[in-house]
């Protein structure tokens, strides 16, 4: 009896853990998100100030913030907006009006980059989306980046446009805003992802096809594949841990930290209650206190437009030693070693024998309030083009062939994984 009385106590328990959220809640499979799972849409408490947070996704959905980096956003006019972290990995950067932005976020081996949406608060459903920001940054070396940018993102093609003037916030909003969800379910013991452009026309994000995917884990690229037209990408065979995806090409430039959950630990939550009490067991927290499950089906973000991605990293430099160590290459007493690429490091404008690098130049995506305008006449970065003198990416891409064996420009090539 004793045995019983006590079976039964136990049973209420649960019973009572159950009923503790609304029974609409319950579902046979835990609701997994679909929206972006980085923060690139907000609606600004202070019309003019774009306020958030830099953070490193860590283990079990923790984070560690990081403090003393550096923020950069830039506009389609070439415009540039910039603040800084506190010791809280807190920043608030001013000026910044409604529009589409590149956002690049980097200290020491700490980067990110991403569109970034900043909505009128007076646009039709603008209070169904955050109010700030978290920016989730991956673990790397500022060199990986580098050198990825060096030797996998062709010439641009022409300036894009992007907007959000037609955007319908309360169509995209549940797939554009989430509560901090920097993690990422396996998917048959893989990750998929997809990349999409930066704005918004009506409810619609668009592709982001045939770029160049890196999954990064401890700072070491191990696996890269090309996003199919539709912008959708698989890794097969990914455990689970940290992990950074740096993606780059014509249609942009991004890079975010997650963390990829077991599978197998998702689907164990299968019937659970995900609504107002989150479901935890080994400190692993999978929904929030609003509902909204912190792990997200697939990798999905919208990259940096370009060229404003690169306006970006050029701004950070500003404050940064130029160093011109790197150019091992050059002739002794050659002075050709004095320019830098778009992201402040030292390169070779010549080679060995001090003859400049040529390139396709930049012209038709140069913005007037940088540098002279356009690329300059002279090739990859001229006179005082893009960057005002900085070599143009046609001249940067061509500059890869000094280090490494990889050709100057690769063509993105038929997919290499297929999505399942």
């Amino acid at each position: 009896m004793t045995r019983f009385l006590a079976l039964m106590a136990l049973c209420s328990s649960a019973a009572c853990a159950l009923l503790a959220a609304p029974a609409a809640a319950q579902s046979e499979n835990l609701a997994v998100t679909d929206h972006l799972t980085v923060s690139q849409w907000v609606n600004p408490a202070t019309p003019g100030e774009l306020s958030g947070q830099v953070i490193l996704p860590s283990a079990n959905g923790s984070a560690q913030a990081i403090a003393n980096a550096v923020v950069v956003m830039t506009n389609q006019d070439g415009e540039k907006f910039r603040g800084s972290t506190d010791e809280n990995g807190q920043f608030v950067i001013t000026g910044v009006q409604a529009g589409v932005y590149a956002l690049t976020a980097r200290a020491d081996g700490v980067f990110a980059c991403c569109a970034m949406h900043v909505v009128d608060g007076e646009m039709v459903a603008a209070d169904q989306l955050p109010q700030r920001v978290d920016i989730a940054a991956a673990a790397i070396d500022y060199t990986v980046v580098k050198t990825s940018i060096l030797r996998y993102l062709p010439p641009a093609r022409g300036q894009n446009s992007y907007t959000i003037d037609d955007v319908d916030l309360a169509g995209i909003s549940d797939r554009v805003a989430g509560d901090r969800s920097f993690r990422v379910s396996q998917s048959d013991g893989g990750l998929k992802g997809r990349l999409h452009i930066a704005g918004a026309r009506g409810a619609t994000l668009g592709d982001a096809g045939l770029l160049n995917v890196f999954l990064v884990h401890q700072g070491e690229v191990v696996d890269r594949v090309v996003s199919l037209q539709d912008g959708t990408f698989v890794f097969v065979d990914v455990a689970p841990g940290e992990y950074s995806i740096l993606a780059l090409g014509q249609a942009g430039l991004g890079m975010a930290g997650f963390e990829l959950i077991d599978e197998s630990t998702v689907n164990q939550f299968a019937g659970r209650v995900s609504g107002a009490k989150a479901i935890t067991q080994n400190d692993r927290t999978l929904t929030s206190i609003h509902g909204d499950p912190l792990c997200c089906r697939e990798f999905a973000m919208q990259v940096a437009p370009l060229p404003q991605a690169m306006e970006c990293c050029e701004a950070e430099v500003y404050e940064e030693p130029i160093l011109i160590d790197e150019c091992d290459d050059c002739v002794a007493g050659c002075d050709a070693c004095e320019a830098v690429d778009e992201c402040g490091n030292s390169i070779c404008e010549a080679d060995s024998c001090c003859n400049p690098l040529g390139g396709a130049g930049f012209s038709s995506v140069g913005f007037s309030s940088v540098g002279g305008g356009g690329g300059g006449g002279g090739g990859g970065g001229g006179g005082g083009g893009f960057g005002g003198g900085f070599l143009g990416l046609a001249g940067l891409a061509g500059l890869a062939g000094l280090g490494g064996g990889d050709d100057p420009i690769i063509v993105p090539p038929d997919p290499v994984s297929p999505v399942r």
